[in-house]
């Protein structure tokens, strides 16, 4: 099973420095000499202007992942209706992580939302929500890591299923990328020794980048316009989806956890912040 929490990934800062140079022209007079007595001088040749010179926005480079497994799937979940978005910005130059307009980890998954695909669910209960750090130093303003337990029926008080929420981060795509082409890297050679461990997903199957699941944790590389992001979530518990623990436990994997995913997709609306 995979660590549903992690440590928080330093998003680097990307400085862009630009200088705006204007060359002055100097300006010489021209004298022309006439009959004697009669010399004049030609008023000075007007200079050309200066072309005008403006300070660009950096052009952010768009990430492509690895290309899916042949064994990667593309299921079509049931559609879950977003009861709220987060409108996430970046700073194009990136200079500034924005994380003020990062959702909060106990609001990515609403009660309204996930009764769609639990509808024995009653009430969410939110608990250990942590800041993330960040690359200057500091931490977040808003939670990047959340326990949600779950009120189901069917489930004891002491045995209720959780969902844990895990915000890696937003930012430029190259730099999110980079990190994801590790991971996936990672989990994929894993793959190779233990065979049915994970569930690879076709790439923008589930209206994501990219995602996969080892039936546990699931990662989903978010992509909107210029904007990126990762987010992890575990299931823990969901024992009484069925008549047996297998069963249950494949029906989390196999029906609810597309369904989030697709979700997670529907639920970012990314915007640039003015440079």
């Amino acid at each position: 099973m995979s660590n549903p929490r992690g440590s928080m990934r330093k998003l680097p800062v990307i400085a862009v420095a630009g200088i705006v140079a204007v060359a002055a022209p100097a300006l010489s007079a021209y004298a022309a000499a006439g009959h004697p007595g009669t010399a004049s001088a030609k008023p000075a040749a007007a200079a050309p202007a200066a072309p005008a010179t403006s300070t660009r926005a950096p052009k952010i480079t768009p990430y492509t992942p690895p290309p899916a497994p042949p064994s990667a799937i593309a299921p079509t979940p049931r559609t879950i209706t977003p009861s709220a978005s987060f409108t996430v910005q970046i700073d194009p130059s990136g200079k500034q992580p924005m994380d003020q307009t990062w959702p909060s980890a106990q609001e990515v998954f609403t009660l309204a939302e996930l009764q769609q695909v639990l509808p024995q669910l009653t009430a969410i209960s939110p608990a250990d929500c942590n800041t993330g750090d960040l690359p200057g130093g500091g931490s977040t303003k808003n939670a990047t890591t959340c326990t949600l337990t779950l009120t189901m029926s069917g489930e004891r008080a002491d045995d209720r299923s959780k969902l844990i929420v895990d915000i890696r981060g937003f930012g430029l795509p190259t730099k999110i990328g980079e990190q994801w082409t590790k991971d996936v890297t990672a989990d994929r050679a894993r793959a190779q020794s233990r065979p049915g461990l994970y569930t690879f997903y076709r790439n923008r199957a589930l209206g994501v980048l990219a995602s996969y699941t080892d039936g546990t944790t699931t990662k989903a590389l978010l992509q909107r316009g210029d904007v990126t992001g990762e987010i992890w979530f575990s299931g823990i518990g969901f024992t009484t989806l069925k008549d047996d623990y297998l069963a249950s436990r494949k029906e989390y994997r196999e029906t609810i956890v597309p369904a989030l995913v697709r979700l997670l997709a529907a639920k970012l609306n990314a915007q640039k912040a003015a440079s």
